[in-house]
This record gives C-alpha cells, structure tokens and sequence, in this order.
C-alpha cells in the first residue's frame, strides 16, 4: 500500500523558486513536501545563472588587468589557465549547491522526496509510492530548453553551455546559437578570456528589449570582437576537419563560418508535460500553465510560479512569485506577481529593467514622460572610463513610475532602487528627495528622477491641505 502524506504544502520542482517557497514555508512553521526528481537547484546551477556569472567574473577580472594601463598602472603579460578558470567555475557553483542542499532542507524542517511527481487527480499526486494530499499546491517545475530545429543540430558533438564549460582544451573559436541573455553574457566572457565568439541567431539579439538601450550593449561586444550577427538567415550546422560549420544566407549567397565548438543557448519553455495537468484539472499550453494574479491555476488548491507560468524565465522571478504565494496561502495579502521584478544581463555594460517599456506603456495613447540621463554625467563612471550607457525611466503625467530601463557598467544595482520603489507604490516624487551617497552610481537614479521637473515642465499639484497652508501662511 502506497505511503500517504497530508502536508499543509507540497512543492513540485527543487529549482530557486520551489526551494525559497518550502524554506520558507518550514520557517513559518508549516508542513511542507519538496519534491524533485532531478538535481536541486536546478538548471540556474549547471549552465544558468551561477556558472556564467563566476565566467563573467574571470573575464571581467582580465578585461580590467587589461585596461590598466590607462590608469597608470602596468604590470607582467596576461596569461589565462583555462583549467584554473574551470577550478573557479566549479567551485562557485559548489558554493551555491551546498545552500540548496538537501541535507540543509531536512535541517529546516522539508520533507524531500526524490521521485517524478504526477497527479492521480484533483487533490493527490503521486511522487514514486508515495501519494501526496495537501492543502495546497505550488508547481514550480522551471523551464526546458527549446532546442531549435536547423538541420545539422543533431550531431552529438555539439554543446550546451555545461558542456563548454568542462572542455579540456582550450577552443580556438566557439559558435554560440543564440542571441539571448546567457548566450551574450557566455560569449562576451570567452571572448574576453581569448577564445573567438561568433553569436548567431535567427532573430534579434535580446528580442523584446528596448533597442535603443540593447544598442550599446551590442556595439560594445562586437567592439571587443564578439562577432555579433542578427535576423540571420541560418541554413544549416556540419561538421568538417577539425570542428563545425555554420552556412548562412547572405545577400543570395551562401556563407561559412567555421569554428572549432558550437555550443546551442536556446530559449526555454514551461516545463509542464508529464505533470499530469489534465487530470489535476489545471489549464495550460504553449506558454505555461495558466494563472490569476495571485497566481492560482484553474483548480484553486493549485498554485504555479517562476517558469512554469508564461513570462521571462529567471531566478529572482521564481522567487518573488514564491514570497507571493506563501503570503497568499497564510493570508498575509499579496502583490503583482511581475510589476516589481527587475531582469538583468550580465553583460559589460549590463543591462537591466523593471516595469513596462515606453513601447507598452504608449499603447492606447496613454500621455506619458520619458526620462533619459547618460552615465556620462555621473563622476564614478568619470573615475572609472565607464560612461558608455544610459538610463530611461517611463512615468505617467502624474509622477506614477511605470518602467525602468539601464544600460552601463552597475544597471542591475541601479534598477534595484526602481524596483524597491514601484514595489512600494512609491513615485517621482520620492526619488528625486532621497539622499544618494557620492559619487556613487546611485545618484543616477535621483539625477533623472528630477528631469521629470525639465523646462516648461508644470509641477505636479498638490493637496488641497498643502494649497491652503501655503496661502494662509
């Protein structure tokens, strides 16, 4: 007879959202089951976030040995050890594994079950033998790859980002299909480590990101040599002597590009199938599973969250969902699952956003302000020779912030502050008030929170109870 469990909470998915929700949940206090049938943490810990970014940060660490000489300071010839590079990679993503580990989850008080969850029907799922009828549901299964369908992508030789990462030897020139976030930050930092990167993609480098601030972003990769080709026309992958081609379509005629690896960054897609959704009696498709916006799926003891419902996936959106969800579920309230979460690129020069676009925000004729300031301005990035970009903020003709956008070295810690702002409901107003310390990036956020106030520009109106002071003194 199949073991049965009745938590208050069963979890489906160890990724960062499902993992920061049972936390959570066990410190509350509250009966929680995690199940996951795979690695914790997920995807974020082979070949997402955390091995990229400890990449990024040996690349940046050389980029800026190699920009010291226009500061005064000199020193031996650079050299990279990919093997040390490696030793780094691992024993960051090591680091981050043992604070999802399960050993720490047990410590907590989560109950893991290491087994592919299915649901029998509407109130149980089966994890292995084990039947789990909770109060509550939080599916937070991640995303998949989507593998695109060129001919040649079958070859077993080619690569995802994991697999580049453990190579033994030292690529001459890697192809990176793709144009997305992980795909530019992967080949900006293997460019900068001495390995050519050509980024190929069918379509837009960042698709759906404001162009005017992906434009320095792009200008500034195939500056350092990253060989940057957009809305290409992709015929086919090979292999030839000594590693792969790529044939493209370029003004009717085919052209190749050869390299030594290709290594395929595809988009993501829900990780849903094989959920038993149907039975459940939870609707999904293409885009994930469908939810409100307190993010309740069509079976009310269901809840989804992070990749597993339609919107960009990433870690710290996962993880504001699961903050969300816990204070539905003890009745501590709520928010907007997405207004507040910022997306960054970690790039040189990042980018970063929060909110809406100027694009979204002008449907429907709405009236609004768009704020611009070049980094430029602002004396730490003097110091440092880091002023290429700027920063966009989109607020409606009353001060209301509906967006936030940045490019430059640091957007990601600038858009935190929109983003801590539009989450507390707080405007123009107070970001032009508060006190930056100087000469840090943070003033950038306040210099062009008071270009809302420009030439020609009327203030905002006040209360009535500040009108009647101001006249009667």
């Amino acid at each position: 007879m199949a073991e049965q469990l009745k938590p208050e909470i069963c979890v489906i998915g160890g990724g960062p959202g499902g993992i920061a929700l049972a936390a959570a949940a066990a410190n509350s206090g509250l009966p929680v089951v995690l199940v996951e049938r795979d690695q914790l943490g997920g995807a974020n810990l082979r070949e997402g976030g955390v091995p990229t970014k400890a990449l990024m940060a040996a690349a940046e660490i050389h980029d800026t040995l190699r920009r010291a000489p226009g500061f005064g300071v000199t020193g031996a010839p650079l050299q990279v050890n990919l093997a040390r590079v490696q030793d780094h990679v691992r024993a960051v993503s090591e680091a981050a594994a043992a604070n999802l580990s399960e050993e720490r989850l047990a410590a907590l008080g989560v109950t893991l079950i290491r087994a592919e969850g299915v649901f029998a029907d509407r109130r149980t799922l089966m994890a292995g033998e084990t039947a789990i009828r909770p109060r509550h549901f939080v599916i937070a299964t991640g995303s998949v790859p989507l593998r695109p369908d060129h001919a040649g992508l079958d070859d077993p030789d080619i690569l995802d980002v994991a697999g580049a990462l453990d190579l033994s030897r030292k690529p001459s020139h890697l192809i990176v299909l793709g144009a997305g976030a992980r795909a530019l930050e992967f080949a900006q930092a293997v460019n900068r480590l001495g390995i050519d990167a050509s980024v190929i993609d069918s379509g837009p480098a960042l698709a759906g990101e404001d162009p005017e601030l992906v434009a320095p972003l792009l200008d500034r990769l195939r500056l350092e040599g990253v060989r940057v080709r957009e809305q290409a026309t992709i015929v086919a992958f090979g292999r030839r002597k000594g590693g792969i081609r790529a044939t493209l379509m370029e003004d009717g005629e085919e052209v190749g590009i050869d390299a030594s690896h290709l290594v395929v960054v595809p988009g993501r897609v829900p990780a849903v199938d094989g959920l038993g959704l149907d039975a459940a009696g939870v609707d999904h498709g293409p885009a994930g599973i469908v939810v409100d916006r307190r993010l309740r799926t069509t079976n009310k003891r269901i809840y989804a969250i992070g990749d597993a419902v339609a919107g960009p996936a990433s870690a710290n959106r996962a993880e504001h969902h699961a903050g969300l969800v816990l204070a539905a579920i003890t009745g501590r309230g709520g928010g907007d699952p997405e207004t507040a979460v910022p997306y960054v690129v970690f790039t040189d020069p990042q980018f970063a956003r929060v909110g809406i676009s100027e694009s979204e925000a002008r449907e429907g004729n709405r009236i609004v302000r768009v704020l611009r300031v070049p980094f430029v301005e602002n004396d730490l990035a003097q110091a440092e020779r880091t002023t290429a970009g700027l920063i966009k903020v989109i607020a409606s003709d009353r001060g209301r912030i509906l967006g936030a956008a940045a490019v430059g070295r640091g957007a990601g810690e600038i858009i935190a502050l929109w983003s801590l702002a539009m989450a507390n409901g707080l405007g123009i107003e107070a970001m032009k008030s508060f006190p930056a310390p100087y000469p840090a990036r943070a003033d950038i956020a306040r210099r062009v929170a008071r270009a809302f106030d420009g030439p020609g520009r009327t203030p905002i109106r006040r209360s009535g109870l500040f009108s009647f002071i101001r006249r009667t003194g």
